[in-house]
């Protein structure tokens, strides 16, 4: 049997509420090369315990052998097998989505009872997941999983629940950012957004001030110009740590603009309905080596605000569009307070 490590749990636990998750599973190879279940959680008590499977052995096996993704959306259950409930249970799952772990080590499933419960975006935080799961057991494999690596999983927990507790954008922002700072230990994590038609982009937060107080409030930079304007007209990620060089004489928002001087910058686009909306930036002043642990985590907080902004969108899109008779008032967010939408 492969070794057990009990943070998974709580981490595929966290998996499970972030994307409101019937069941989720973790298969890892063996010394025999069949796959065991090495962690589990689901809301119901189905899921077999002590489990081995064989590549190709139902659709967890199909991932295992093909080392492939693969999302099913359209359950048929008398000819679907998932392998790992019960042959006798009756689960009635609508979606499945999972992902390989890196080498072959592995596979991260999940399952919902809600027809159409995953998106393509769900499938691509879960593929960030597998990483993260995969560092974790090559960490305890090699003495402990580091108190570090502990304090970013214990904060993703936080992220995750901060869209229930703070329904409020500015509250919700704010705490989020400083999270992020917290977990990272870089000095600044601040997001900028476009506006309406994409020429223009300005600050909309971040853990600390960052511009001088004599520089206008809500100043619009160009997405033309500047490191972070490069990131708009791309749609690429910008991660510049090896703790040698300086990011100085690279501008961020363009020339002459004030600002701090940033080092060490993780800067990751946030797609919202097909375009870059938004960019989430990590910062740091010292020239710092960006290590794989933090940029994984720093990844999926990318992740996790983009869905949020596309959820935002489409939701504002529904009041837009639908009969007001035809919306439950309690069902969205209040889009005519400014003090909400982003």
């Amino acid at each position: 049997m492969t070794m057990k490590y009990p943070s998974l749990d709580r981490l595929l636990e966290s998996i499970g509420s972030v994307f409101d998750a019937y069941s989720v599973v973790l298969f890892c190879r063996n010394s025999s090369g069949t796959f065991d279940l090495t962690s589990s959680f689901s809301l119901g008590d189905s899921i077999r315990k002590g489990l081995t499977i064989e590549q190709g052995h139902g659709l967890v096996g199909w991932i295992l052998k093909n080392d492939s993704p693969l999302v099913v959306e359209k359950f048929d259950e008398k000819n679907t097998f998932l392998g790992y409930y019960g042959s006798e249970q009756d689960e009635q799952i609508k979606v499945f989505v999972g992902c390989p772990l890196p080498g072959g080590a592995g596979a991260l499933c999940m399952d919902s009872k809600k027809t159409y419960a995953f998106t393509s975006k769900d499938q691509r935080v879960l593929s960030l997941f597998a990483l993260v799961v995969s560092a974790v057991m090559s960490d305890v494999g090699e003495g402990g999983v580091s108190s570090h690596e502990q304090a970013l999983y214990r904060v993703l927990q936080q992220v995750y629940a901060l869209r229930e507790a703070h329904p409020k954008w500015t509250d919700f922002l704010n705490r989020y950012l400083a999270l992020l700072a917290g977990a990272s230990g870089y000095e600044y994590a601040f997001l900028v957004v476009s506006d309406e038609w994409g020429n223009n982009y300005l600050l909309e937060g971040s853990n600390k001030p960052f511009m001088p107080e004599t520089f206008a409030a809500r100043q619009a930079f160009s997405t033309g110009s500047g490191l972070l304007g490069w990131v708009f007209k791309k749609n690429q990620p910008v991660f510049f740590g090896d703790g040698k060089s300086e990011l100085g004489r690279t501008p961020l928002f363009g020339r002459d603009i004030p600002g701090p001087v940033l080092n060490t910058l993780m800067a990751f686009p946030l797609k919202v309905h097909t375009r870059c909306r938004g960019v989430l930036v990590f910062g740091d002043r010292e020239s710092l080596v960006i290590s794989g642990e933090l940029r994984a985590f720093a990844h999926m907080a990318a992740d996790y605000l983009a869905l949020f902004l596309e959820n935002l969108y489409l939701r504002s899109k529904v009041r837009r569009f639908a009969p007001t008779s035809a919306l439950d008032p309690g069902d969205a967010p209040d889009f005519d307070n400014p003090d909400y939408h982003p």
